[in-house]
């Protein structure tokens, strides 16, 4: 976020780049405003997914469903024109990543099952909704405004994160992939704002000569502070999400040895007893 202030891109002075400024920081910048926005973002998340009620199952998800909307509000903000997707393999590729949900999602219904009934019931579904999905939704290129693409892809994460094991880690795995995908954000923006520059350029001297190369428009320091932050937050979620993961299995194999302990010691009770029985009866047929 702090990258806002910093000198987000230019271009060499020697070329007689000719648009005032020569050099743009955060704030000019429409990528400056996408990247606080960002972080901004990440920042609102990592104090939602760490504060303990984070690792209740129900507020898990509901912290993950904001996450994923608060994606799809800042595409529709700085969102541009309508854009085509979806057809081929990238359609493949979407349908097979919502089987693959709806697979786990059903596979968590049906624990009471037995294990050969699930196993046919989650291939059947899995491969009935890639079918149905790239048939209806993915199958052929369809053109909306980017929101709405940032909108299937947060249902998708959405469903990945949620139907994970341990429910109680759905906002952590919801951090990791918002953290990741505002990372390849930020990566992805270098190109666009030195098309930008270029694009101020041309309308500054009305014409398509540029006065200024290609290679020599470039991102700067405020560009590589967001790219390191938005680094550290990935691996911070990251780890966040191990050291709670450890603490849920460790807690689930206490409980175990715990349930065992107390089994094995009614076993024990429930034969002392029984002896204690023996010897009763053993003594009265002796009296008798």
């Amino acid at each position: 976020m702090a990258s806002i202030v910093w000198e987000l891109a230019r271009m060499d002075p020697d070329t007689l780049y000719i648009v005032d400024p020569w050099s743009v920081r955060g704030y000019q910048s429409i990528h400056g405003a996408v990247i606080f926005t960002i972080g901004a973002l990440a920042l609102v998340y990592a104090v939602v997914t760490m504060v303990e009620i984070s690792v209740q199952p129900l507020w898990s998800r509901v912290f993950a469903a904001l996450m994923a909307l608060g994606a799809v509000a800042a595409a529709a903000i700085y969102g541009g024109s309508e854009t085509s997707m979806g057809g081929g393999l990238f359609g493949w590729l979407l349908a097979i990543l919502g089987g693959y949900i709806a697979s786990k999602a059903v596979r968590m219904a049906l624990t009471s099952v037995d294990s050969t009934t699930r196993a046919f019931v989650t291939i059947g579904t899995t491969v009935a909704a890639i079918l149905l999905l790239n048939l209806l939704v993915f199958g052929q290129s369809r053109t909306a405004r980017p929101w709405v693409w940032i909108a299937i892809a947060a249902v998708l994460v959405l469903g990945l994160a949620s139907t994970g094991k341990h429910p109680q880690l759905s906002s952590n795995r919801m951090m990791i992939y918002m953290a990741t995908g505002g990372w390849l954000a930020i990566a992805l923006s270098a190109a666009a704002a030195r098309v930008n520059l270029l694009t101020a350029q041309t309308e500054e001297t009305g014409t398509t000569q540029l006065i200024g190369d290609y290679n020599d428009t470039q991102v700067t320091s405020g560009y590589f502070v967001a790219l390191l932050g938005m680094l550290i937050v990935v691996i911070g979620a990251i780890s966040l999400w191990a050291k709670r993961r450890d603490i849920i299995i460790n807690q689930e194999r206490a409980e175990r040895q715990r349930a065992a302990a107390e089994a094995s010691a009614a076993e024990i009770q429930a034969a002392l007893e029984l002896a204690k029985a023996h010897q009763r009866q053993a003594r009265t047929a002796r009296s008798t």
